[in-house]
């Protein structure tokens, strides 16, 4: 918990608040790099047991966020006792605030108000504003399938919360996503969520079912490198074989032409699985290296697949 307290401490004084000096806030702090670039930024950091990760949105918003305790389903895929965990959560939670009160920022915090979709969100919560930026600490289960957690979230920005805490999307809820895009949506397979169009990539292909089709470093790094569009607080798991876990797992990157999921290229690394072949071709011709986009691109890209996924804004 030291740790994350001091990455605050040392992120509150950064004037903005950029990836790039996030980063080497974290270097400065011997946190472990978890091998994830964007844009040349190393974005997932790891230290004391700790997982943390910055995101940076279609938008431009730049977010710093812990994972500071993580209780996991148990053997046979569930919770023994579900009420205990969110407990034993609340308990993490309630044993962490007294740090954040008493840090070297704590004169500058104003307590901030909940909302109706923090309700549905988080388990339990406390959030502050924090010269202009948004602190949040809470207890959050994603989906039945997943962790529970405790996370410590600096936002560079007010969170604008949409289904699962995604942003740029704003509050008001889920519609029903719509097939049409100009841009082409891949991986994105219904085991991850019932609510994906089958075209955008039905089922989750069969491990090495992409044997031989791609070179796979150069593919995974292809993938991990794409411009973010939708930043989604949630910690994902392999759907395959639950070989892995990925912070951020379901936001959404771009090369410009294709659309995918974050956790994808950990799907390609671990598992090897088909893709289809005209974004293979595409990423060929990249030289497997994601074209640069400025952000009149990209902030156009974001609202399509906003909207695509069935994030809607509030009226």
């Amino acid at each position: 918990m030291t740790a994350v307290i001091v990455m605050l401490e040392e992120l509150g004084t950064l004037v903005p608040l950029t990836a790039e000096e996030a980063a080497a806030r974290f270097s400065a702090r011997e946190w472990t790099p978890g091998g994830r670039p964007r844009g040349g930024v190393e974005t997932s950091w790891d230290k004391d047991g700790v997982g943390a990760w910055i995101r940076t949105s279609g938008g431009g918003t730049v977010s710093v966020s812990f994972a500071v305790w993580i209780r996991d389903v148990d053997e046979s895929g569930y919770f023994d006792d579900l009420e205990a965990v969110y407990e034993e959560g609340e308990r993490v939670l309630a044993g962490f605030l007294p740090a954040i009160e008493r840090s070297s920022f704590a004169g500058r915090l104003a307590e901030a108000g909940r909302t109706a979709e923090d309700e549905d969100e988080f388990i339990a919560l406390r959030r502050w504003t924090l010269d202009g930026r948004t602190l949040t600490a809470g207890v959050v289960q994603h989906d039945t399938d997943l962790p529970v957690m405790v996370v410590v979230a600096l936002e560079a920005a007010p969170a604008r919360a949409g289904r699962r805490g995604a942003t740029p999307a704003a509050t008001g809820g889920p519609s029903r996503p719509s097939p049409q895009a100009r841009v082409k949506p891949i991986g994105f397979y219904r085991e991850m969520d019932a609510h994906y169009d089958a075209a955008w990539g039905g089922s989750v292909p069969a491990p090495a079912s992409g044997e031989g089709r791609y070179p796979v470093a150069k593919l995974a790094g292809y993938l991990a490198s794409g411009h973010p569009l939708l930043d989604v607080t949630e910690l994902t798991t392999d759907v395959i074989g639950g070989a892995f876990r990925v912070p951020g797992g379901s936001s959404v990157l771009t090369d410009g032409a294709f659309v995918w999921r974050a956790d994808l290229a950990e799907y390609v690394r671990h598992h090897r699985i088909a893709l289809p072949e005209d974004f293979l071709r595409a990423a060929r011709e990249n030289g497997f290296r994601v074209p640069p986009a400025d952000h009149e691109v990209l902030l156009p890209l974001s609202v399509e697949v906003s909207d695509l996924l069935g994030f809607r804004a509030a009226p």
